[in-house]
């Protein structure tokens, strides 16, 4: 999944409630005005991986690309659903991936990039808002709100929504924690026939949690071939880095968990 804080970079607007599968197309606008964060961090990273004078076109590109894909997004639940900022962040970097590899670029330097960016723009929040969004990471109110979303992701009501299975904590190993055994984000990536890189796209999970001081870690992901992504947050610990992807837990155990 793409970075679940990506709310933070832009107020997390979730948009008026609609019953039409034109949830997110109907609202493009607002949602690159959220992500406005996002491309200012692009402007910054991308002058090291690609010519500086392609990088606004590369940007406008992902603008348009991004209104596109978000045409071919099924009904996710609408307001209901917990994880749209994921979602929203997900098209996007697709969006940027096309770009990018329609002029060429490696796929190792749109990873970089990519990952890039996100720490990018994590990183430059203001203290004050990261430390109140760590808060509400861990506050009741939103431990409340991931049980509910979770409970009816159970129900399957979205064929091609997430299935999502909260985790108590222990306040020793973990504070809490979520499992992942379906993911909108891959259905998409899938369908677009992307797969081969949202392992990069899901690791921007680290770039937040960074920034943020929610210490997630995570042993196996459905982008690397496991059964399950299995989020676990601790407030104030370290997370793990991101990059590179080789030495994560998430892709040593890739084989034996696919």
């Amino acid at each position: 999944m793409a970075p679940r804080a990506a709310a933070a970079l832009g107020g997390g607007t979730m948009g008026r409630p609609t019953e039409t599968t034109r949830y997110f197309a109907d609202q493009k606008e607002m949602f690159l005005k959220d992500l406005a964060p996002l491309f200012a961090s692009a402007r910054k990273v991308l002058p090291a991986h690609v010519k500086a004078d392609d990088v606004p076109g590369i940007l406008e590109e992902t603008r348009q690309g991004f209104g596109h894909l978000l045409v071919e997004l099924p009904d996710l639940g609408g307001d209901r659903n917990l994880f749209n900022s994921s979602i929203i962040a997900s098209v996007a970097a697709l969006a940027f991936i096309r770009a990018l590899e329609a002029r060429g670029v490696p796929s190792d330097r749109i990873h970089d990039g990519l990952y890039g960016i996100y720490l990018d723009a994590y990183s430059s929040l203001p203290r004050y808002l990261k430390a109140a969004l760590r808060w509400y990471e861990f506050s009741g109110m939103h431990l409340r709100k991931l049980e509910a979303f979770a409970r009816w992701t159970q129900e399957r009501t979205c064929p091609k929504n997430y299935v999502v299975e909260f985790v108590s904590g222990d306040g020793i190993d973990f504070d809490f924690g979520f499992d992942v055994s379906d993911c909108a984000v891959l259905n998409f990536y899938r369908r677009m026939q992307a797969e081969k890189h949202l392992p990069y796209v899901c690791i921007g999970d680290f770039a937040a949690s960074s920034a943020l001081g929610t210490g997630l870690r995570r042993t196996t992901t459905l982008s690397n071939g496991a059964v399950q992504c299995d989020f676990r947050y601790r407030r104030n610990r370290e997370s793990l880095p991101g990059l590179p992807l080789e030495d994560l837990p998430e892709y040593k155990n890739r084989r034996a968990a696919g």
